[in-house]
C-alpha cells in the first residue's frame, strides 16, 4: 500500500530537511501529495523545496507557505542557511502563494492524506489541529521532535513548545522520532563523497545545498529528518514504546523539554534504531 503524505518542513537551515524530502519522493512506499514550509522565511524555504522537487521530476507537487512564527513569540528574520545556493545558481523559482492550512484542510478533508510528516517546528500541524479538531482523529502524524531519554530540549520542540504540546495532546495517532535515535544516524564521509560524485539532477542540487551548509556548519550531516521519513513507511527500523508525553511550557531552564509521565499513552516514541539498515536504505534511495 502506498501512503499519501504531506511533508511539513523548515528546509534551508539544517541540510537533513533536503535529504528527507528527497527520500520521501524517491521512496515508492510514499506518494508526496504536498509540501508545506514553516518557521522564519517560509517563502525562501518554499523556493528551496521547489527547486529540489523540480530536480526530482516532481513539479506536480504543490508547495505551500505555512506559519513564519511560533504560536507565541517571533520567528527568525535571517535567510535560511543554504538559500544562497539558489542565489549562486542564479535560478528563478516560480512564485508560491498557496496557504499551508488551506492545503492541509482540503487534502485531509478529502481523505487524501494518510500521514503528515513534520520535520520542523510543529506550528503548522498545531494550527491545523486547532482549526479542524474534527479531522484530528483520522490523521496520522510522524514527527521529528523531542528528546525522551536525554536531558535536553530538542530544537523543533524548543522553537514552538506550545505547538508541540497541542500536537502531543491531540487525538491523532502519532510516532515521535526524537534525538535519542536520530543522533545515531551520522552521515559518513564516504556518503558525502558518493553524493559529490553522483551525476543526477537531484544529487547535483543536493550537493550544492550540502556545500553551502557544510561551509557554515563545519561538520558532517546528521540524518534526523530522513529517519522520520523512513519510519513513516518502515517501522521496523526503530524500536518503539507507547508513552504519555507532555511538553514543558513554563520551566525557566526546561521550557521545550519532552517529558514522559504516568498515564495512558498518547504517542509512540522511538527508543533505538538500526543505524546500518537505515543508512543503507538512505544511500540506496537518495545517493544510489
Amino acid at each position: 500500500m502506498t501512503l499519501k503524505v504531506v511533508v511539513d518542513t523548515d528546509i534551508g537551515d539544517d541540510i537533513d530537511d533536503a535529504f528527507a524530502l528527497a527520500l520521501a519522493c524517491l521512496s515508492p512506499e510514499l506518494e508526496v501529495v504536498a509540501v508545506t514550509t514553516v518557521y522564519g522565511d517560509v517563502k525562501a524555504r518554499a523556493e528551496l523545496a521547489t527547486r529540489l522537487l523540480n530536480s526530482l521530476g516532481r513539479d506536480d507537487i504543490p508547495v505551500a507557505l505555512g506559519a513564519s512564527k511560533p504560536i507565541l513569540g517571533v520567528g527568525p528574520s535571517s535567510q535560511p542557511t543554504y538559500y544562497r545556493a539558489l542565489k549562486d545558481e542564479g535560478r528563478r523559482v516560480k512564485s508560491i502563494e498557496d496557504n499551508a492550512l488551506d492545503v492541509l484542510e482540503k487534502l485531509v478533508k478529502a481523505g487524501e492524506v494518510d500521514v503528515l510528516i513534520t520535520l520542523g517546528p510543529m506550528t503548522n500541524a498545531a494550527l491545523f489541529l486547532l482549526k479542524r479538531p474534527d479531522l484530528a482523529e483520522g490523521l496520522k502524524l510522524v514527527s521529528m521532535g523531542g528528546a525522551y531519554f536525554m536531558n535536553t530540549a530538542e530544537y523543533n520542540v524548543k522553537c514552538d513548545p506550545e505547538a508541540a504540546s497541542i500536537l502531543v495532546d491531540s487525538n491523532c495517532e502519532k510516532v515521535l522520532v526524537g534525538l535519542d535515535v536520530t543522533l545515531k544516524c551520522l552521515m559518513k564521509q564516504e556518503m558525502i563523497e558518493a553524493l559529490r560524485a553522483a551525476d543526477r539532477e537531484h544529487t547535483r542540487v543536493l550537493w550544492s545545498y550540502t556545500q553551502a551548509w557544510m561551509e557554515a556548519s563545519r561538520h558532517l550531516p546528521i540524518l534526523h529528518d530522513p529517519l522520520a521519513v523512513a519510519v513513516a513507511f518502515e517501522r521496523n527500523l526503530v524500536e518503539v514504546q507507547p508513552a504519555h508525553v507532555k511538553v514543558e511550557l513554563t520551566g525557566r531552564y526546561t521550557r521545550g523539554y519532552t517529558v514522559i509521565e504516568k498515564g495512558d499513552p498518547n504517542a509512540v516514541i522511538c527508543k533505538d534504531v538500526n543505524v546500518e539498515k537505515f543508512l543503507n536504505l538512505f544511500t540506496k534511495r537518495v545517493l544510489g
